[in-house]
């Protein structure tokens, strides 16, 4: 795989993990896309998700993030997921294959169950998805009345 928009995490040093993933969450503007496993799916999904990072829409960049098991960065995913108004966020997160956080209230949306499948239209549909979240604080309409 050639890779040009995706970090893959560490699995094998927590605490490396933990800042490599913090130094993504706490950048400006930035569409996180968080992809959890390491089934044949998800290797086949990971370079499309890796191809729509490149695009970039008002200014917003993209990332794809690779956290190849469901027990690294649990805690911290777990604690996103927690403080998300996404419907499915009160899933069991060993059923989460994908989510992203949206560019501004860091927010995980657009949840993606394991059952799902992570074509490109789901994950192009998942960026979006986390991009018009925040949409109120990134395009404020002016209320001259």
């Amino acid at each position: 795989m050639n890779l040009k928009r995706t970090t893959i995490i560490p699995i094998d040093d927590a605490t490396l993990a933990k800042t490599v993933f913090d130094s993504y969450i706490e950048k400006e503007m930035m569409i996180l896309m968080i992809i959890i496993g390491d089934t044949d799916t998800i290797r086949k999904a990971i370079p499309l998700a890796d191809n729509l990072a490149k695009l970039t829409y008002f200014n917003m960049e993209r990332w794809v993030l690779w956290v190849r098991n469901h027990e690294t960065l649990k805690d911290t995913l777990m604690k996103q997921l927690a403080a998300s108004d996404d419907p499915d966020a009160d899933m069991d997160f060993n059923d989460v294959k994908c989510f992203c956080f949206s560019p501004v209230l860091d927010m995980a949306v657009s949840i993606v169950h394991k059952n799902s499948t992570l074509d490109y239209a789901n994950l192009q549909q998942a960026f979006f998805k986390a991009q018009s979240h925040d949409t109120a604080l990134t395009n404020p309409q002016n209320n001259n009345t």
